[in-house]
């Protein structure tokens, strides 16, 4: 099996992604939007034929990779076999080149099938739609009965409803955006973030999407595609709204958009498997749940590949907390790896 890390600005890879073959993961320009925000970005591949794209963190002396989406060869998924193989294969290469220090927990928007030997994992869910073998009232009538008439009862007055998706939009999006994570003390990316994601996508692979009902604007959501699949990446809403089914009618509209575009897939994001009551969580997977999406069940996993400075790097997080009053909360593999699974 012969490995290779690319950097992602060797322009002739992206000769061998064709890009609606694959998730916006693997497109040039995606990386490009990366790149403009300080990363530097690459694939991992088996003689150019299976490809797995990752970004990278940098800080200090410390190097760690982030892997954007599991492998796929000509856009399809391995087996879980295969993918073990091939992942082991990989964590072996980067230990010999000694420029990477840890992988850290991947990008949520699919699961792995497998895990590689010695690492650290929990069990993970993906929440999707498929699109492209439904209809749109096949689609409609997965939505939970409460959905679908909170959605009948805005189109009771279809003139007061808007949507819309030019480039302008993009500042009365982020205004919603920036004042919902402000209210729950959480973080959130700057402006220049979404821009830079627009101008390096462009319509081809970036969608937004505001609601309006009366000229007044209810919440919105952005969207990354290619045919292959779109990904629900940020969302914001009024509180409250003027119509309780403004934000149901939201992503109503936007799959049909992505239908319309041929899209075969649409990713809602990412599922803990294990009891969310009383948590953030909670609300927001029944909101994505009762749209009648599916999960696919699998895994996320780290592993450190030098040990030495994965041990420093850890004990100057952990100094650096206590000096300043903070407790480590860890990551999602971190929290999850030790509870039980309920979604089974």
């Amino acid at each position: 099996m012969n490995i290779e890390i690319i950097d992602a600005k060797e322009r002739n890879i992206f000769l061998h992604l064709t890009a609606d073959a694959y998730p916006v993961f693997f497109t040039q320009a995606y990386h490009e939007f990366e790149h403009s925000n300080g990363y530097e970005t690459g694939f991992i591949t088996e003689d150019h034929k299976v490809w797995m794209p990752f970004r990278i963190y940098k800080k200090l002396i410390f190097n760690f990779i982030q892997i954007m989406y599991p492998p796929l060869l000509a856009g399809e998924r391995l087996t879980a076999a295969a993918e073990k193989k091939f992942l082991n294969a990989c964590i072996e290469q980067l230990k010999k080149e000694k420029k990477y220090h840890r992988i850290i927990q991947p990008f949520v928007w699919d699961v792995f099938h497998a895990v590689p030997d010695s690492a650290a994992y929990c069990p993970f869910g993906q929440l999707y739609t498929t699109l492209s073998d439904k209809t749109e009232e096949e689609i409609f009538n997965q939505f939970s009965s409460k959905y679908r008439n909170a959605i009948r009862k805005v189109l009771l007055n279809p003139d007061l409803v808007i949507c819309k998706t030019n480039t302008t939009e993009l500042q009365a999006f982020y205004d919603v955006y920036r004042e919902v994570h402000e209210k729950q003390h959480v973080y959130f990316d700057s402006y220049s973030h979404f821009k830079h994601m627009q101008h390096a996508l462009s319509n081809k692979h970036f969608m937004l999407m505001n609601l309006y009902y009366n000229n007044s604007l209810e919440g919105g959501a952005v969207i990354t595609y290619t045919k292959k699949e779109a990904n629900y990446l940020y969302g914001g809403a009024k509180n409250p709204t003027l119509q309780n089914g403004s934000i149901k009618l939201l992503q109503f509209e936007i799959i049909k958009q992505l239908k319309a575009a041929g899209v075969q897939k649409y990713i809602w994001g990412g599922c803990r498997l294990s009891d969310v009551t009383g948590t953030k969580q909670q609300g927001m997977q029944e909101f994505k749940m009762r749209f009648g999406c599916q999960i696919k069940k699998g895994f996320l996993w780290k592993i450190d590949l030098n040990k030495s400075y994965c041990l420093l790097y850890d004990t100057m997080i952990a100094l650096q907390h206590r000096m300043q009053g903070k407790k480590f909360k860890g990551d999602v593999i971190d929290y999850e790896k030790n509870r039980a699974v309920i979604i089974s």
